[in-house]
């Protein structure tokens, strides 16, 4: 079963910031060995339909969304959710997994801890 990978994030009005959820899509896709594909949910393309779209015609059967979001916001728990299931209402033969956020995860106090440490150097 052929298996696609999007990391899903806000965007932004702002290039730079568009650039960097490319950049670490291509180091998840270097983790991974697996193509990751990026996709925005507002302000850049492509956008969570368009991608999964590609996937879709490229044979994906199984779509894997990872929200590259903090926390449970509405853009988690509600929008994205509402996408998902416009989605899949559409095409209904493919398996679609949305991943947990970020989250309060000890990764993510570590990389804190590590900017903070940085600033009282």
């Amino acid at each position: 079963m052929k298996t696609g990978i999007i990391l899903l994030g806000h965007g932004s009005r702002r290039k730079e910031a568009n650039e960097s959820l490319i950049e670490v899509a291509q180091k998840v896709e270097k983790i991974l060995d697996y193509e990751v594909t990026p996709a925005f949910m507002a302000h850049w393309k492509p956008s969570l339909p368009d991608a999964v779209l590609a996937k879709v015609e490229t044979g994906a059967q199984k779509i894997i969304i990872m929200p590259l979001f903090l926390f449970r916001g509405m853009h988690v728990t509600v929008d994205i959710h509402n996408e998902i299931q416009e989605i899949q209402n559409k095409h209904p033969e493919v398996e679609i997994i949305f991943t947990s956020e970020l989250g309060a995860d000890d990764s993510i106090a570590f990389l804190a801890s590590s900017r903070i440490k940085e600033a009282l150097a």
